[in-house]
């Protein structure tokens, strides 16, 4: 259905980093905490309904002031055992997503700046549209709220 494709292309105001990487959740985070000079926390859970069952997906979030507000990330564990967030176009083999809203330092220099992390094997941007994350990512900010 072209038109509901074009609204969610219209809709989509955030990117996404595929990110690869040995590490579990927690210590990934804090690889980029370090690194980057973040602060992810623990957010919420994502459950997402699989083909065969519900899968949960650990969500950090950090909240990075700037001169004209602030720029969202929040960190996805999108590649388990029971399913992924991410399933199309290569996404499905990312261990994690990073996802970013209103990012005003440009997508390639933060691609850059996570490549250089420990425990990072790989990292690409991603289509949120083509990789199937939209309609679980789209309203991220807004289920975070409500699980607070």
């Amino acid at each position: 259905m072209q038109w509901l494709e074009d609204d969610f292309e219209d809709s989509c105001d955030f990117s996404l980093i595929g990110v690869s990487s040995h590490l579990p959740p927690h210590r990934i985070c804090w690889q980029l905490n370090q690194a980057l000079h973040w602060h992810l926390e623990f957010n919420h859970i994502l459950k997402i309904t699989q083909r065969t069952g519900d899968s949960s997906h650990v969500v950090y979030r950090y909240a990075a002031p700037t001169s004209e507000g602030e720029v969202l990330y929040f960190m996805v564990e999108n590649k388990i055992q029971g399913g992924a967030v991410a399933k199309y176009k290569g996404a499905e083999v990312m261990d994690y997503l990073i996802q970013v809203y209103d990012d005003s330092e440009g997508i390639k220099e933060l691609i850059s700046k996570v490549r250089s992390v420990p425990g990072v094997n790989y990292v690409q941007e991603l289509d949120p549209v083509n990789s199937g994350a939209m309609e679980h990512l789209a309203l991220i900010d807004l289920a975070e709220s409500e699980a607070n």
